[in-house]
C-alpha cells in the first residue's frame, strides 16, 4: 500500500465530521493504511464537511495489479447476481485484483452480502459506509470515492469501475487489462441493458436504444469516411457500469469529475481533453438493470421512463443531423490542412434530437453510406 498522494486535492485538513472508527480510536491500535488513507480523503475537496464515515471493513492487499471500484446505495436485491458476476470475471484473469465498495446513505443488508460474498470467494476488499450530506448524496461522489480509495491502493494498476445493479462479463477484466496494455488510458464499454428487464419495458425503450445504437455507427463510419481518419473519434458512449482507467492517468487528471449526474460521461471528456488515449469498445458481455426507478434525478432510471411514456422521447444528447456532422467534418479537415480556424465559423450546436427526428436522420446516413460505399448498420 503506498502513501496518500496529492493528486487533484487540497492540503489535509483536520477532520470534523468524521468518527474516529479506526482501531486506535475504539482501543484496538494503530489504524490501518487504508483507514489513514480514506480520513484523509474524506478530509479533502470534494468531500470536506459533507461525509460522515459511519463503517468500514476489510482490507487491501498490497500488490494487485487493478482494483474494482463500486458504488452501493441499497440494493441487497440486486447485489448477488453482481457480485457473482464480479466472481466470474476475476476466475478468468491470472492478474490478481482487490474490490473497494463505497456505500453512501445505506440501511439495507448490501454491507453484510459484500462481506460475506468477500469472505466466501477470499477476495481482497474494503467496504466503506458513508453518510453523506445531501449536496452531494448522488452515485457520482460515491464512485469518486471508491475509485480515489482504489487509485491510491494501487496508483500503478488497473482501476475498474461498475454498478451495484449490473452483471459485468466474463471476460470484462482480462480484456481491460489486455487494452490498457495496449497504451489506452480509459477503456469505456457500449454497456447494454438486461434483455430480460428491457423486453417487459414498452418496446419503443428497446426501439429508441437500436435506433441511437445504428445512428451512431453510421455517424461514425461518414465521420471517418468524410476526415480520411485523420480527425478525433467522433463520439463516445461511456457508462459507469463499465469503465477501466490506467491508475497513474486517473490520478495525474485529478480524480473522477462530479456533477450530479453523468460523471461517466465527464471523466471521458476530460481525459480526451487533458490528451490521454480513450478507446471506444464494443459490449465485453455487460449487461445493466433496466429499471426505470431512477436512483439519481436525471440518470438511466429517468432517462428510461421517458422513452416508455413519451411519445417522442428525446435521444442521446450527442447525437446530431448528418448535416451539421458534415459541417464539423469540413471545418475539421481545414484545421488539420493548415488552414487557421479564425476564418471559420464553428457549426452551431443542435437542440437533442427526439426518436422521430433520428429516425429520418437515420435514412438519410443509410442512403449517404450506401452511396459511398460503406455499407449499412
Amino acid at each position: 500500500m503506498t502513501a496518500l498522494g496529492g493528486v487533484g486535492h487540497d492540503e489535509v485538513r483536520p477532520l470534523l465530521s468524521v468518527p474516529d472508527l479506526s482501531r486506535e480510536g475504539l482501543g484496538l491500535g494503530p489504524a490501518s493504511t487504508d483507514e489513514a488513507q480514506l480520513a484523509a480523503l474524506l478530509a479533502s475537496p470534494p468531500f470536506i464537511g459533507k461525509a460522515e464515515l459511519t463503517g468500514f471493513s476489510g482490507s487491501l492487499k498490497c500488490g494487485c495489479d487493478f482494483a474494482i471500484a463500486i458504488p452501493v446505495r441499497n440494493e441487497e436485491s440486486r447485489l448477488p447476481a453482481t457480485l457473482e458476476a464480479l466472481s466470474a470475471a476475476m476466475h478468468c484473469t491470472p492478474a490478481a485484483g482487490c474490490a473497494v465498495f463505497v456505500l453512501n446513505d445505506t440501511s439495507d443488508a448490501s454491507p453484510e452480502l459484500i462481506e460475506r460474498w468477500a469472505l466466501r470467494e477470499g477476495w481482497s476488499f474494503l467496504a466503506v459506509e458513508v453518510s453523506f450530506d445531501r449536496t452531494i448524496c448522488n452515485a457520482p461522489h460515491s464512485r469518486r470515492l471508491a475509485l480515489d480509495m482504489a487509485a491510491r491502493a494501487e496508483p500503478q494498476g488497473a482501476l475498474f469501475t461498475t454498478d451495484a445493479d449490473t452483471m459485468v462479463g466474463k471476460g470484462w477484466i482480462d480484456k481491460g487489462l489486455r487494452l490498457l496494455s495496449e497504451g489506452y488510458d480509459l477503456i469505456c464499454e457500449d454497456v447494454l441493458l438486461d434483455d430480460a428487464e428491457l423486453s417487459a419495458l414498452p418496446a419503443q425503450v428497446r426501439e429508441v436504444g437500436d435506433a441511437e445504437r445504428a445512428y451512431l455507427d453510421l455517424c461514425d463510419r461518414l465521420w471517418r469516411y468524410w476526415t480520411r481518419g485523420q480527425a478525433s473519434t467522433l463520439a463516445f458512449r461511456p457508462s459507469g457500469a463499465s469503465l477501466v482507467i490506467k491508475a497513474s492517468s486517473y490520478l495525474r487528471l485529478g480524480g473522477l469529475p462530479t456533477p450530479p449526474v453523468g460523471e461517466d460521461r465527464a471523466l471521458c471528456d476530460a481525459m480526451i481533453g487533458a490528451g490521454f488515449a480513450v478507446k471506444a469498445m464494443e459490449n465485453f458481455g455487460t449487461r445493466t438493470s433496466a429499471r426505470l426507478t431512477a436512483r439519481a434525478l436525471g440518470g438511466c432510471g429517468d432517462t428510461l421512463a421517458e422513452r416508455a411514456l413519451s411519445a417522442d422521447p428525446e435521444c442521446d444528447s450527442r447525437l446530431k443531423p448528418v448535416r451539421l456532422l458534415h459541417e464539423e467534418a469540413t471545418l475539421s479537415m481545414e484545421i488539420i490542412g493548415g488552414a487557421s480556424p479564425r476564418f471559420h465559423t464553428p457549426p452551431k450546436p443542435s437542440a437533442p434530437m427526439t426518436f422521430s427526428a433520428v429516425q429520418r436522420e437515420l435514412q438519410i446516413a443509410r442512403k449517404l453510406a450506401a452511396s459511398y460505399g460503406l455499407g449499412d448498420a
